[in-house]
Parts: structure tokens; C-alpha cells; sequence
């Protein structure tokens, strides 16, 4: 039987997301978040252990937020994506992390 291993509650977020490795830029689908990482959809995922910074809108409510931060790359399938795992983020970030996730 396969076991969960994940920290945090996960839910689908589809979005546009930005990302910067070795001052190159790229764009991805974020399709899965969570307060401690990301997944996200590219045919262009950098290899396990680099860290890049991200960019994304998170879309509520009452209101979008733009999130940054930056991540290191968990695990990744070429041509398919990457999972990311959060390395710094603002507090304000973590806070609307954390609230965002206390909504769903």
C-alpha cells in the first residue's frame, strides 16, 4: 500500500506560474499547492536539488495575491514537471498560505 508522505494538506490550483534557475526564465502550470511546496506542470523541469525562484497568482475570494519565494527542486520527470519544496518565503506569504489552506 502506497503511504502519504506529505506534511500539509494539498488541493489543485491551476495557474500560470514563473520560474527563474540560473537566471533563465520559464512558465509552467502550478497544478498542486500546498503551505509547504508546489508542483508544477513543465516540459522544461531543472534538475533535483537546484533551487529556483517562483511567481504565481493566488486566486481567492476577496481578492488575488502574487507569491513569491523561492524553492528547491524535490523531485522532477522530464518533459512532465517538478515537485518543489518551499526554502523561503516571506512571512506575509506564509500567513496567506496558512489562511488560504484554514478556507478550502
Amino acid at each position: 500500500m502506497n503511504q502519504e508522505k506529505r506534511r500539509s494538506p494539498r488541493g489543485a490550483r491551476m495557474t500560470e506560474i514563473v520560474y527563474t534557475h540560473e537566471g533563465l526564465h520559464f512558465e509552467g502550470r502550478l497544478s498542486d499547492l500546498s503551505e509547504g511546496g508546489l508542483y508544477i506542470d513543465t516540459i522544461n523541469p531543472v534538475p533535483e536539488g537546484s533551487i529556483i525562484a517562483f511567481r504565481f497568482v493566488l486566486v481567492e475570494k476577496d481578492g488575488d495575491s502574487i507569491i513569491e519565494g523561492e524553492g528547491r527542486v524535490a523531485w522532477q520527470r522530464p518533459f512532465q514537471g517538478m515537485g518543489i519544496a518551499f526554502t523561503r518565503l516571506s512571512d506575509d506569504v506564509r500567513d496567506r498560505l496558512k489562511a488560504h489552506f484554514s478556507r478550502a
